[in-house]
């Protein structure tokens, strides 16, 4: 799929065409502070993880008649535990039982099974995404997705044509990319696009933190290769897609919002500086930089580290002729010439998101953002495969590229289960 040309468009004016796309129509419904529609969603949740308990128990309480009434994990104990904590939060919304409990790497097809199941929630480690999600569509569920949608371009392809199977039997795919849903982004973007800051000439995307030891946890905890490996996901490229995509993909999603379009080409830099072997495993990195072109000589620059002991900058920012744009989960404002904004309303987004949800499921107008989400995640694979080999890379190529991080071994817990070292930067071909 390839991105349409829009450069015989000004900036402004292609990136105010594209707002429908962008999700501006979700936000006007009238969205109520706890949906109360009549029919019960039942919801059946693979990936019982720390990200993912908080999913479920957010829908739940944004949405009074919804149930969870299936859990499908590789691990006992992270089932036991979300359980628990779901228990002690909403109480009994919680219907799953010992026969709706499933484990290991085929539960989730137990999932899809159920009858009485109307949304699966696919919050494992990215790997999984996009064969679990044309699944769940195949099954006729819908599905609420955890972000990246996928750590390789074979995967995005699958996901791009489940979005349009997803549209053909009206089911939902809604991402866990709440920024889409939060007031702020949109007020500001909408202002932003309409020449609130003149004509755009740069766009900034950040995701700079110290959450290098997120997730991780030595190998000697673990009894096997695997077990480690899914444990500690986040520091496994074939599990997460590193962390640029696991991560930067929030925010390199905004980037394409307000720019209307797609990147045309990208160069990325990174490496691995303080997560050194023995101390650290895994084969991520700890930082990228990205140097985006966009269509009409727009730039943009993505950012993103987890290295301890460093200043934080998490947010997207925009240039213009005439003033700049600021946003973040909290806040969002504009400095401009033709005069200043701050944006003093609600920044919820994960509760908007699932009421949109599970409103448009209701009404028979799903909402349908699957596109969305293989578009942003592929602008951070595209940066990571451009960091890996030290090329520059195009879009239309990555959307050819044939790599598929996926093991070609069968995932078992009994014996070794290696991994590649951390790619020198430079001394990756392109595939």
């Amino acid at each position: 799929m390839e991105h349409k040309n829009m450069t015989t468009l000004t900036r402004r004016g292609f990136a105010k065409s594209a707002a429908a796309v962008a999700g501006t129509a979700i936000l006007t419904r009238p969205l109520r502070a706890v949906s109360q529609g009549n029919k019960t969603l039942r919801i059946g949740w693979v990936g019982a993880g720390e990200r993912g308990t908080v999913d479920v128990e957010i829908c739940l309480q944004n949405d009074a008649n919804t149930e969870l009434v299936a859990v499908a994990d590789v691990f006992q104990d992270r089932i036991d535990g979300a359980l628990k904590r779901l228990k002690d939060r909403v109480g009994d919304r919680v219907k799953v039982t010992p026969d709706t409990t499933f484990l290991g790497f085929d539960g989730y097809k137990k999932i899809l099974e159920m009858p009485e199941v109307d949304i699966v929630f696919l919050t494992t480690p990215p790997n999984f995404r996009p064969v679990m999600l044309r699944e769940t569509i195949e099954a006729g569920k819908h599905c609420f997705a955890e972000k990246p949608g996928a750590v390789d371009p074979v995967g995005i392809r699958l996901l791009l044509e489940t979005a349009e199977l997803a549209k053909k039997k009206n089911l939902s795919i809604v991402p866990g990319m709440q920024q889409r849903f939060m007031g702020q982004y949109h007020e500001v973007i909408k202002r932003v696009q309409d020449g609130a800051i003149g004509d755009i000439r740069h766009l900034g995307s950040y995701w700079v933190g110290t959450m290098m030891d997120w997730h991780y946890q030595p190998r000697e905890s673990c009894k096997s290769d695997l077990e480690w490996q899914i444990r500690a996901w986040p520091h496994f490229t074939w599990l997460s897609g590193d962390c640029c995509v696991e991560q930067l993909v929030h925010n390199l999603d905004i980037s394409n919002w307000v720019a209307g379009t797609l990147p045309e080409q990208v160069r990325g830099l990174g490496g691995r500086i303080v997560r050194k072997e023995p101390e650290w495993g895994g084969n991520v990195y700890d930082h990228f930089a990205f140097d985006y072109d966009y269509p009409g000589n727009l730039k943009s620059l993505g950012t993103n580290a987890q290295i301890g002991n460093i200043s934080s900058k998490v947010c997207n920012t925009v240039s213009g002729s005439k003033g700049f744009a600021y946003m973040w989960r909290n806040t969002g404002f504009i400095k401009s010439e033709l005069g200043d904004y701050s944006y003093d309303g609600s920044t919820d987004g994960e509760g908007p998101m699932f009421r949109a949800m599970c409103d448009g499921i209701r009404k028979g107008e799903p909402v349908n953002m699957c596109q969305t989400l293989a578009e942003a995640t592929m602008c951070a694979i595209l940066g990571r495969i451009s960091t890996y080999t030290g090329r520059a890379l195009s879009w239309k190529w990555g959307m050819q590229s044939k790599l598929d991080l996926t093991p070609r071994r069968a995932l078992a817990f009994e014996g070794e289960f290696p991994y590649d070292p951390a790619p020198l930067v430079g001394q990756v071909n392109p595939i």
